[in-house]
């Protein structure tokens, strides 16, 4: 029987077709992933360029916003004012800081991180700094007016008081002189004593811890017994009433003054003695200071002593 099966034509060309489509295949995945390696290279930098960008415009604009801040905690400083040399000196110090600071900010790159955030740290520390004058400088003003207000009425009480003295001068005179003798519990032995963290007397402003004030409440047979509140009071050379609290005032002669500190005592007509400190809360100054003892809202003793 005759093989009537047919061989396919130019079967030898087929192979060769094969392998050409699988090269070409192989080729472009090849192809597809270089390029998707290299999409994913660009967008990586891409992303990587822009997150430093992105920095150096953080760090650029932290550096405007430190350097406004500054310029700003200038004006602030300038703004300060108050009567007291001592603080207007460092008040005047700290702008002079400020100003170097500008000048040096300019110099720093915009992409020193580490430089702008010492800048930054220094502004925070500048801040506290000038809160701490705005504290004092209100702490003075209101001493001041405090004492201009005390000034003001113990003038004007004087005055009246003085007006009705004389009035009445020519038939009391001797009966008030004896009257108030008699009615004051006085202050004697006193001393101010300005000593140093070991209790030791020192006579330089800076080395002074305490003011020690003692005294001897002196024999009275005539006024009453009981407790009485003793009131010293310490005034700097320049005035200025030393004070642990803004809160110390007490009656003299119907107006409010301020004190230093207080002792509560117990006194029964016989002599007491006593001390008094004061410890030290405020830059004390060169000159000398003035101390005045009261009760039963009475001047009964006066002391002083010298700082260099």
């Amino acid at each position: 029987m005759e093989n009537t099966e047919k061989k396919p034509k130019n079967i030898k060309n087929v192979e060769p077709n094969k392998k050409s489509n699988i090269l070409y295949v192989v080729t472009i995945i090849i192809l597809a992933l270089m390029l998707g390696f290299v999409t994913y290279l660009y967008y990586n930098q891409k992303t990587k360029t822009e997150i430093i960008i992105s920095q150096l415009n953080t760090t650029s604009t932290e550096k405007e916003q430190v350097s406004n801040e500054l310029t700003n905690l200038l004006v602030q400083y300038e703004d300060l004012k108050t009567d007291n040399k001592e603080i207007n000196l460092k008040l005047e110090q700290e702008q002079e800081k400020i100003q170097e600071l500008l000048v040096n900010l300019k110099k720093v790159k915009a992409n020193n991180y580490y430089q702008i955030a010492q800048y930054k740290k220094e502004l925070s520390t500048l801040r506290e700094i000038m809160k701490s004058y705005i504290v004092q400088i209100d702490s003075l003003n209101t001493r001041n007016q405090i004492l201009t207000a005390e000034n003001t009425e113990i003038k004007i009480d004087y005055t009246k008081a003085v007006q009705h003295n004389t009035e009445l001068q020519s038939e009391n005179e001797d009966l008030n002189e004896k009257v108030d003798i008699a009615s004051v519990i006085k202050a004697i032995n006193i001393t101010a004593i300005p000593i140093n963290k070991k209790s030791k007397s020192v006579t330089k402003a800076k080395k002074v811890n305490k003011v020690k004030v003692c005294f001897t409440l002196s024999e009275n047979k005539i006024v009453e017994s009981g407790n009485r509140i003793v009131y010293v009071r310490i005034a700097r050379p320049d005035e200025l009433i030393l004070a642990t609290s803004e809160n110390n005032i007490f009656d003299f002669e119907g107006s409010k003054i301020i004190f230093t500190e207080r002792r509560d005592v117990e006194y029964s007509n016989k002599p007491v003695n006593l001390c008094v400190y004061w410890k030290k809360d405020q830059e004390l100054i060169p000159g000398t200071y003035f101390v005045d003892i009261f009760t039963d809202s009475k001047l009964i003793g006066e002391a002083s002593f010298t700082l260099k």
